[in-house]
């Protein structure tokens, strides 16, 4: 009896530990780097930028799942002998996000890596075109699909600030898959540095 009662109080606690390392956590999330467009014409990287809120849930000490909803300002360069043109594309994204954590739970640094689908909504955003002297500007969705599927990939590292803050760093590359302009081979890139802070719930 005594040995039924100790092993109830052993599972009881590691029931209980697993319990309270499970948690959510929500925060502001920024990020700037270079954005650009595969396969088109001497193609160049442009400024991007991203700024949103970002989820997590750590279902258990090593493994977590993140849910980031953000504003992207996406696009790239191309160039030929005697034209330039500008695209700008602003999306809505939401980048789904299978995370692994090492060290421990209660350590105060957390590197990390992650991996996961993005789903991106054009939202807007110009296309300027030049060439020679002549300059014409377009509603990028007049000529780009609606909708963006991708993969995301990063790695970085989570910093406890105070009890449940974290204060959170990572590298970003986006991976376009489908097309942004119908029947081409134009694919989204992206890579960015983040930054942002992440309250317990």
């Amino acid at each position: 009896m005594k040995k039924f009662l100790l092993a109830l109080i052993i599972s009881g606690s590691v029931c209980f530990t697993a319990s309270a390392q499970s948690k959510f956590s929500l925060g502001p999330n920024a990020g700037v780097g270079g954005s650009w467009i595969s396969n088109s014409t001497n193609s160049k990287t442009k400024l991007a930028g991203n700024a949103g809120l970002a989820l997590v849930y750590s279902a258990a000490e090593h493994f977590g799942i993140g849910l980031d909803a953000k504003y992207s300002f996406e696009g790239g360069i191309s160039e030929s002998t005697d034209a330039k043109t500008t695209v700008d594309l602003n999306y809505f994204r939401l980048p789904l996000k299978a995370i692994y954590f090492f060290n421990d739970y209660g350590d105060k640094v957390r590197p990390k890596v992650y991996v996961g689908p993005s789903f991106g909504f054009l939202t807007g955003g110009k296309t300027e075109i030049v060439v020679g002297n002549a300059s014409t500007t377009v509603d990028s969705k007049d000529y780009y699909k609606s909708f963006d599927f991708g993969v995301t990939a990063g790695a970085g590292v989570n910093v406890r600030l105070v009890k449940n803050t974290w204060f959170n760093a990572d590298l970003s590359y986006l991976h376009g898959i489908s097309e942004i302009i119908k029947d081409s081979d134009a694919h989204n890139r992206n890579l960015q540095v983040n930054v942002g802070v992440n309250f317990g719930l």
